[in-house]
């Protein structure tokens, strides 16, 4: 009992924290009986209770808005996602575009090139439409002896054919110009 006494008079009734705490109990604890003495506890207890049902009523609707918040915060992150997913799909559909083109590309010189050969093979080796319209039906004039000038050319032409792997085209093609240059002979002799 006497160290409970010493130390109740030890303890400093001046603290702020002591004088907020005496000020808050006599606000509802007004008078000093045995029966309000045993309900202290009781009381003290209902208060608190009473405090955070007021803290809680009074949290609601901060809680609601955070609710709202944390539901508009995992539906941006959705859209994030798929948006994602869309790059992520554009960038791959993107990359097969681009590998598409490039291959096309090649394709596209690879074709350009043999037109390009094929364009002088004709040049070389073939008679024209209208080299072959000179020779056989119009007038002899200037345009059949380019076309007959053509033709020897091109079966000159079919000789370096003749010491390559191309014999059997070099054949066909002097056939052929010996039978338009024969027809051209012909007409000159009528």
């Amino acid at each position: 009992v006497s160290r409970k006494l010493k130390k109740v008079l030890e303890t400093r009734t001046d603290s702020p924290d002591l004088l907020a705490s005496l000020g808050a109990l006599s606000t509802f604890y007004e008078h000093n009986t045995p029966q309000a003495r045993r309900n202290l506890k009781s009381s003290v207890e209902q208060r608190a209770l009473a405090i955070n049902r007021h803290f809680l009523d009074a949290s609601l609707p901060a809680q609601k808005a955070l609710d709202r918040v944390e539901g508009e915060v995992h539906a941006l992150d959705d859209s994030w996602k798929k948006i994602e997913e869309a790059l992520s799909s554009c960038s791959a559909s993107t990359g097969d575009i681009i590998s598409t083109t490039e291959r096309l590309q090649q394709e596209l010189e690879v074709i350009t090139q043999r037109q390009e050969i094929v364009s002088c093979f004709l040049r070389d080796y073939q008679l024209s439409n209208e080299e072959i319209h000179a020779l056989r039906e119009e007038d002899i004039d200037e345009k059949f002896f380019k076309a007959l000038l053509h033709v020897q050319e091109i079966h000159s032409n079919c000789k370096v054919l003749l010491r390559t792997h191309h014999q059997r085209a070099g054949l066909e093609l002097m056939d052929m110009m010996s039978v338009y240059q024969e027809g051209a002979y012909e007409r000159l002799c009528r």
